[in-house]
């Protein structure tokens, strides 16, 4: 019987794998089911982390999908520490990080990004992200600047999360691809404002006390049916933190920084003259 830590982090991840594999290999959810002779509904509460599988019951799923001997170790291992409420994973996983980004952010029902380095990846334009991850993953630079642009689907779908951006101005001013790619970038930040569910704020730079962006990045993912979930990215790691009390810790960190940005108008007046070469920082 599997365990009761519904919603958490690597259940979510275990849970999204199990459907990329189901699909990968063409099948529905109840013709894998009618293989595995279990209810189609057990499968549907496994890939939405809904019910934690054992480690037997997800070798078996990803054995029947006739999954690879390493896909199948790796997924499986993950299932062995499902049950662990927070997750920090070490090591350069970038399928294992991107599973699970794009599996939050699915299904997410508000999402809040607070960005102090680049522009948030849902945000980006095409020639914006691509000199990014060209920078450091030159060989699949194309693959996966299609994936990043691919997630900004979210924003526009039917039920669409609400998006909020929390930018720091250093991280606006950051000309990433010369001029003419920041310049479009912003204009693209602009726009996308303009969606009801999206709004851009920004943290002014060379404040005199301290404030949470200091802290670096992070985004905060609620759902409606699952304990919110806090997303940190590092160079070679990835954190995600479930527990009450860290959660929390976060919340009141965007409390204080939606108390000290901009609004949104005063926000979009500033992206719009940085775009048109015009803003200074702030005295």
């Amino acid at each position: 019987m599997g365990g009761d830590s519904r919603g958490s982090p690597k259940i979510r991840t275990l849970g999204a794998e199990l459907r990329e594999a189901r699909e990968a290999a063409g099948f529905s959810t109840r013709k894998l089911a009618e293989k595995l002779q279990k209810h189609h509904s057990v499968l549907a509460r496994y890939e939405t982390g809904a019910k934690r599988p054992e480690p037997e019951t997800v070798a078996a799923i990803l054995t029947a999908l006739d999954v690879s001997d390493a896909e199948r170790t790796r997924i499986v291992n993950l299932a062995r520490a499902a049950e662990d409420a927070n997750w920090v994973a070490v090591g350069d996983s970038s399928h294992r990080d991107m599973t699970t980004l794009i599996e939050y952010e699915r299904t997410a029902s508000a999402i809040v990004e607070v960005a102090t380095t680049v522009i948030p990846g849902v945000l980006q334009t095409h020639d914006y992200a691509r000199a990014i991850i060209a920078t450091w993953s030159p060989r699949d630079a194309d693959t996966r600047t299609a994936i990043r642009l691919g997630r900004r689907d979210i924003l526009t779908k039917r039920e669409a999360p609400t998006f909020t951006a929390i930018i720091t101005e250093n991280a606006l001013r950051e000309p990433i691809g010369g001029r003419e790619v920041h310049a479009e970038q912003l204009r693209h930040l602009l726009k996308m404002q303009e969606l009801a569910n999206v709004e851009a704020l920004l943290v002014p730079s060379r404040t005199e006390r301290w404030n949470p962006a200091h802290a670096g990045n992070f985004i905060h993912f609620a759902f409606e049916k699952a304990a919110p979930i806090v997303y940190i990215e590092h160079f070679s790691s990835l954190t995600l933190l479930h527990t009450p009390k860290e959660v929390n810790a976060f919340e009141n960190a965007i409390t204080h920084l939606r108390e000290v940005a901009m609004g949104p108008d005063e926000s979009a007046e500033l992206i719009a003259e940085i775009a048109h070469g015009q803003g200074e920082p702030n005295d």
